[in-house]
């Protein structure tokens, strides 16, 4: 029946501890991230393409609903870890739409084939460069990189350095223009790697030290007139935020922009600045806007920064502040379970702040223990026991059984199986 289907799925996280409001939130969180992409195969295996003839599914199944600007940040990255065989489905069906309608590059966001154009980036390239190196992409390498690359030709930085008038799509392109050369890389081609990690560094081409923030450029490389608000404009250069939001996102070499950005000091001050504005409440705002997706790796940066605890500290407010049970239990659109997905990683402890690396950064866990059932019948165990609510903070750690110091933990690490131990405190530990 449909009601075991999902326990079954939902069973592959089995938590205990935290209050059953937390835990209601939790399995929720985890069901939306299983809604989409959904499946666009009729029993048979057909399906209709995106020339708009039948075809028919071999060896994955054809999948619709990839609202890519939001998901390549948790819920793929997620999918990647509990369900790889659908992030394999959707990027056959990514490629196979490129091929079916003639346009040969992949879509920001596809929906019943449709190449909708809806909002920025080239998120897709991000998931498939996340698949490719997990290994979880069954497709053909050369082809998928082929159309790849012709994503990245359309819209992308190429041209100048930096795209005209906007700040979102300069940071955006050039975070996948890193993953392009993950991928290059690994097939070899050298001159590509090369021109499409040079391209991943145009965020600092919009960079003005003077202003101490991006700002958009025209056509000719002039800066374009600063706003009366500055960093809170919204909307100059930037996409549903400000440049204080989106000048975050540069996940693919956050060393690089520390050092643009003026040093460590420098950058933790400025998010302490924009942490303390930020509505306790955290409705939408100017500063700290978890109701969208370009700030939702920041609470993560304090732990790359030498200061982890305030990424324990803010991480846990989110959760306990922005999520509840009710019929309006998020801050947001929760964009086809992006939201929820933030959540779920939240509550394990860690955080892919760059999918790509194989990375993710550690946070603080929120329930005293989760066993992720792995699809090789392996687990990974997360135990964080506390005393009291409020023992937000880590004073320790192992990993399989080993004292363990790193700030992050690899997908690699989870998927060999294993547990993380957590020994918490309510007080931050400097």
């Amino acid at each position: 029946t449909t009601k075991k289907q999902w326990n079954d799925m939902l069973a592959t996280i089995r938590v205990k501890g935290g209050t059953e409001e937390q835990k209601r939130i939790f399995y929720t969180a985890l069901y939306h991230t299983m809604i989409d992409p959904r499946n666009f195969t009729d029993v048979d295996g057909h399906y209709i393409g995106g020339d708009g003839k039948i075809h028919t599914s071999i060896g994955f199944t054809k999948r619709t609903v990839f609202s890519g600007w939001d998901v390549f940040r948790s819920q793929m990255p997620l999918q990647s870890i509990i369900n790889p065989e659908v992030v394999n489905d959707l990027l056959m069906s990514l490629t196979t739409l490129a091929e079916e309608s003639g346009n040969h590059y992949y879509e920001r966001f596809e929906l019943l084939n449709a190449y909708s154009g809806c909002m920025l980036g080239n998120p897709a390239l991000s998931v498939l460069a996340d698949a490719w190196v997990k290994g979880i992409f069954k497709g053909d390498k050369e082809k998928a990189y082929t159309y790849a690359d012709n994503t990245a030709r359309l819209f992308g930085n190429i041209e100048r350095g930096y795209t005209p008038y906007s700040i979102s799509k300069t940071l955006e392109y050039a975070y996948t223009e890193w993953c392009m050369a993950r991928m290059a890389i690994d097939l070899g081609k050298t001159e590509d790697m090369v021109k499409y990690l040079k391209l991943s560094r145009s965020y600092k081409n919009l960079y003005d030290k003077e202003k101490h923030a991006f700002r958009p450029r025209k056509e000719d490389g002039s800066f374009i007139k600063w706003p009366q608000r500055g960093k809170l404009q919204e909307g100059y250069g930037c996409t549903e935020c400000n440049e204080l939001q989106q000048g975050w996102f540069v996940p693919h070499d956050i060393e690089g922009m520390v050092e643009l950005m003026g040093g460590i000091q420098q950058t933790v001050a400025d998010l302490d600045s924009m942490f303390a504005h930020t509505p306790h409440n955290f409705l939408w705002n100017v500063y700290y806007n978890h109701a969208n997706e370009p700030v939702h790796h920041v609470p993560f940066l304090y732990n790359r920064l030498g200061e982890p605890w305030k990424t324990q500290k803010y991480v846990a407010h989110i959760m306990n502040e922005l999520y509840n049970d009710s019929s309006s239990g998020y801050a947001g659109n929760d964009d086809c379970g992006e939201m929820s997905a933030w959540y779920v990683f939240g509550a394990l402890g860690f955080y892919p702040v760059n999918p790509v690396s194989g990375k993710y950064i550690i946070g603080t866990p929120m329930l005293e223990e989760a066993v992720i059932q792995l699809p090789d019948g392996k687990t990974f165990t997360i135990k964080a026991p506390r005393k009291e609510h409020n023992e937000i903070y880590i004073r320790s750690m192992k990993l399989n059984g080993k004292k363990y110091a790193k700030n992050y933990i690899t997908h690699q690490d989870i998927m060999n199986g294993g547990t993380l131990e957590f020994v918490m405190t309510a007080s931050p530990g400097k």
